[in-house]
């Protein structure tokens, strides 16, 4: 069962999103949209409080895993 979505971008126009793999990547588009401008870290928080993964974390913010890891477990260690 083929998922077919409308959105329209920034410019008016519509576009169809058809495949799991296009909402993949507007989703990471987004994601990567929210967090412009903050520190390391809370891009990493932010990210990690929307669902994402270390690994997603990693590859969105050309990081490795472990070191997303490292600062998650020093965020949570923090509070």
């Amino acid at each position: 069962m083929a998922v077919r979505r409308k959105v329209e971008s920034l410019s008016g126009q519509e576009h169809s999103i058809e495949t799991p793999q296009q909402l993949d990547k507007l989703t990471r588009l987004l994601a990567l949209l929210v967090i412009k401008g903050e520190s390391q870290g809370e891009k990493i928080k932010v990210l990690a409080g929307a669902g994402f993964t270390n690994t997603e974390i990693a590859q969105l913010l050309g990081l490795t895993a472990n070191a997303v890891n490292v600062a998650l477990f020093r965020s949570r260690k923090s509070k």
